[in-house]
């Protein structure tokens, strides 16, 4: 599976595919849709439902300036309950400390519940290499998995498939007869993953939130899989972005609400899972490890013009409300987060340099702040970004001589009268018409200059009407 920032070949594989498949956009636009009336519905059911956002988005910016305090207090009260804590600076020593605890088990084989820091760090494929075969037990990340791919929506991982796709996919794959029957398909899922919960030793599950209060670890989820993977096995390994830490038990509570009315318009999701710790009765897990990843986020925490991005709890809202990604999913953008909020993400943690075209992958039309439960400024975010992406470029970039001459040709109008001629004319000796653009033809079609200008359309217009 693969995990990070895909190369170019790799996201050109991916916009051919979404040219192949006529209905894949059709899947986006129809989920992501459907998800965002159902927000809408959901909360008009609050008279109060704004003043409700502004405490709740209050207090996780109070989270979030206080997380070295508020953590202090969560490691005193894991130690309290027998937790073991874990920090790790980067991706690679997350996925490290994980390969290394499962190592002592002896175990092989392991069962996972959703989660998209997982993804973040690459801990499949360090599964992997170590020997150990991490089974993905929600829906949507087992379907994603058997494909060899990574999700495309923070909530649903598999939404750019079809049924059909998933029939073809387990038939292929599990060996059970064709069938494009919902139902059908999940006892499939069921029955195989049925045997993986049972025999598991070790289970591996993210954290939506920890309760600083009293060191609960909170897993939100639709699925009984989430309390299998930390109820079956001996050992629990808990993965925790640093900034997923909440105040108390009653914010946990109206944070639970509005991340399950913002993200698929339910009026609360159908599992909270609360884990606090090590089992002293027949069964649940013997040992339970939290393994805290930093991965560039006490950097984002430190620059205070990005940090509101920290306030995120992932419900995927901005996702379904953006127009951009209803056309093309979640794949084209690259890297593990997708959408309005991973254009702010994946530069704010790993460098503008990492990800230099996320920033402007975007109209700024405003749509994802609209309807971010915790009301991230994503637009002024992407804004100073961009900034920060400029300020890096060397004075010898070509892309500084392109927007000189832009400059000087469209302020004057005699320059820019003559460049459109000119453009009009060359795109003639291209194939189809259309003058590729290196790098942005890579992934879209080339636009096609019109015949002719405004200008001269309307200049006609006038000899005729003077005829």
């Amino acid at each position: 599976m693969s995990h990070g920032l895909p190369t170019q070949s790799l996201k050109k594989q991916m916009f051919e595919e979404l040219k192949r498949r006529g209905d894949g956009p059709l899947n986006y636009k129809q989920n992501t849709q459907k998800s965002v009336r159902a927000r809408d519905a959901r909360a008009a059911e609050w008279p109060d439902f704004e003043d409700r956002r502004d405490r709740i988005t209050n207090r996780r910016q109070s989270a979030v300036e206080n997380l070295p305090a508020l953590h202090e207090q969560l490691v005193a009260r894991w130690e309290e309950n027998g937790v073991t804590a874990h920090y790790a600076a980067d991706a690679g020593e997350a996925a490290g400390l994980v390969v290394g605890l499962i190592q002592k088990t002896g175990v092989d084989r392991i069962v996972k519940s959703k989660s998209m820091l997982t993804e973040e760090i690459g801990l499949n494929n360090a599964l992997e290499q170590a020997g150990i075969h991490p089974v993905e037990t929600d829906l949507g990340e087992y379907i994603v998995q058997l494909r060899g791919e990574v999700p495309s929506h923070i909530t649903m991982p598999a939404m750019h498939l079809n049924r059909r796709d998933v029939g073809r996919l387990f038939a292929e794959k599990l060996g059970v007869p064709y069938t494009d029957d919902p139902p059908t398909l999940t006892r499939y899922a069921r029955e195989a993953l049925r045997k993986e919960f049972l025999s598991a030793r070790v289970g591996i599950c993210g954290v939506n939130f920890a309760v600083a209060e009293t060191g609960h670890i909170a897993t939100v989820t639709n699925e009984g899989n989430g309390r299998m993977v930390t109820s079956q096995p001996d050992m629990v390994i808990a993965l925790m972005g640093w900034e997923r830490v909440t105040q108390s038990l009653g914010d946990l509570a109206e944070l639970w609400q509005l991340l399950s009315r913002s993200g698929t318009g339910q009026r609360t999701t159908v599992y909270l899972n609360l884990m606090q710790g090590p089992a002293e009765g027949p069964t649940g897990p013997r040992e339970v490890h939290i393994v805290v990843v930093d991965n560039g986020r006490k950097k984002v925490h430190a620059d205070r013009e990005m940090q509101e991005v920290l306030r995120c709890i992932r419900c995927g809202a901005c996702q379904n409300a953006c127009p951009v990604y209803r056309q093309v999913g979640g794949h084209p953008y690259g890297g593990v987060y997708a959408g309005p909020i991973g254009k702010v993400l994946e530069p704010a943690l790993h460098g503008v340099d990492e990800a230099p075209h996320h920033p402007f992958a975007s109209s700024l039309c405003g749509a994802c702040e609209e309807i971010c439960p915790v009301k991230i400024p994503i637009p002024k975010l992407l804004l100073d970004l961009r900034h920060k992406r400029v300020g890096t470029r060397s004075k010898h970039d070509p892309e500084h001589t392109v927007w000189r001459v832009y400059r000087e040709v469209m302020s004057e109008p005699g320059r820019y009268e003559a460049a459109a001629r000119v453009a009009r004319g060359a795109q003639r000796l291209f194939p189809g018409g259309a003058m590729p653009i290196p790098g942005w033809t890579d992934h879209r079609e080339a636009p096609k200059f019109a015949a002719q200008s405004f200008r001269e359309w309307y200049a006609g217009r006038e000899q005729k009407d003077e005829r």
